[in-house]
């Protein structure tokens, strides 16, 4: 053979075996996916042909996933557990397919399917109300030797009844700013759930009767005030005007849920949910137009108060003398009373801590958190009390 035909059966001969190397390493990175994606197990026939109420698209499992269960009826048992759920609908919509991939997986020829990881992630968000509660079993938790990464499943093309509902006094909304902590999709329904619609009713009605009288009071005092103004218009005396003033306002307040429709829209929201947190962008300015009226007017009623005992403490020190305690001082007076609600109000608002509440039919700082009830009301009350009783003293 000539040295030229040598050399080209050579070369053949290489290239034949670099495409036999390329195609045994391409054959291997194909399958490579697939490995990683099942595990060996043993297969059995599956004993229900449904899981969370949709039909399974294969005949065989294996119960290698899911640790807590040793038989087919116990994976059972334990998916009617899971249910429970369902009254988490954000997370009931995602959580079934992982639950059926775990408790019955599809097996075929010795392996099993593992769920991918995405399937496990998406989860933990909406599903926050099981780690906060008593947290997720080690099979469950996403790690990538339990849930590979890229891996599809064949559970994932089942189609599941993801509509979830919401246990009372909870209400299904699809308004993330409504949800109660981490139940996603469900919200503190309007009514509080902690008083009956008699109960309701019954401190409705004390309300009208209590601010009706109330209005009518100050309404009858402000009357005589300015019937004869000019005489009035004097220091301390006309400081009894302004606290009523106050005080009628805030009436005002109280009795503006009885037009009609307005309790409703001042303490709910439009998905029906409770107010917490006011002020929101995506609400009316009821529930905050309300609270401005009943605690602004408040806050100044009571400091008016103050005025009142230190004016009248101070006039009774100059009784029998020429000296007049007030003179220069009045300017002052409003300074206070009108500067430091508005100030205590405006920080309510910023730290968005107006709440609203049905059995009052107002919204107000501190239904839901407590404290800056203590520190926005009880505080300064205790506070005006203490230096009114020094002054009267």
């Amino acid at each position: 053979m000539s040295t030229g035909c040598q050399s080209f059966v050579k070369a053949a001969a290489a290239s034949l075996l670099l495409l036999g190397t390329l195609l045994e390493l391409s054959g291997t990175n194909h399958t490579f996916p697939q490995d990683r994606c099942k595990k060996v197990s043993d297969c059995e026939p599956l004993r229900y042909n449904t899981c969370m109420g949709s039909a399974l698209p294969y005949t065989h499992t294996s119960l290698a996933l899911a640790e807590d269960s040793s038989t087919q009826e116990e994976a059972h048992n334990n998916l009617v557990l899971w249910s429970g759920l369902r009254n988490a609908p954000g997370c009931w919509s995602v959580i079934q397919q992982l639950l059926c991939a775990v408790y019955m997986p599809k097996c075929e020829n010795g392996k099993v399917e593992l769920p991918g990881q995405v399937m496990c992630q998406i989860t933990r968000r909406p599903c926050a109300i099981v780690e906060r509660d008593r947290g997720w079993p080690d099979f469950l938790k996403c790690s990538i030797d339990r849930f590979p990464e890229g891996c599809l499943n064949e559970v994932q093309n089942i189609k599941f009844n993801s509509s979830g509902r919401c246990e009372s006094p909870l209400v299904r909304t699809e308004n993330p700013k409504s949800w109660y902590e981490d139940v996603e999709g469900c919200g503190i329904q309007c009514q509080n759930p902690l008083f009956t619609d008699s109960e309701h009713d019954a401190m409705h009605v004390y309300i009208a009767i209590f601010g009706s009288i109330a209005i009518l009071c100050t309404f009858f005092t402000l009357a005589t005030f300015v019937a004869d103004w000019k005489n009035s218009n004097r220091y301390p005396a006309v400081i009894l005007f302004y606290v009523n003033a106050c005080f009628f306002i805030g009436s005002i307040g109280w009795l503006a849920q009885f037009m009609d429709g307005a309790r409703k829209e001042i303490v709910c929201k439009a998905d029906g949910t409770m107010r917490l947190g006011e002020p929101t962008s995506n609400e009316t300015l009821s529930c905050v137009i309300i609270f401005v009226i009943v605690y602004y007017s408040l806050m100044s009623g009571v400091i008016w108060f103050v005025m009142l005992t230190y004016a009248w403490h101070m006039s009774f020190k100059a009784l029998g003398t020429t000296y007049q305690p007030l003179s220069g001082k009045t300017s002052y007076f409003h300074l206070v009373t009108w500067s430091i609600p508005f100030i205590l109000t405006v920080v309510i608002l910023a730290l968005a801590q107006v709440d609203g509440d049905s059995v009052s039919g107002i919204c107000f700082v501190g239904y839901k958190n407590y404290h800056f009830r203590a520190g926005f009301v009880l505080a300064p009350i205790g506070l005006v009390l203490l230096v009114g009783g020094y002054f009267l003293i």
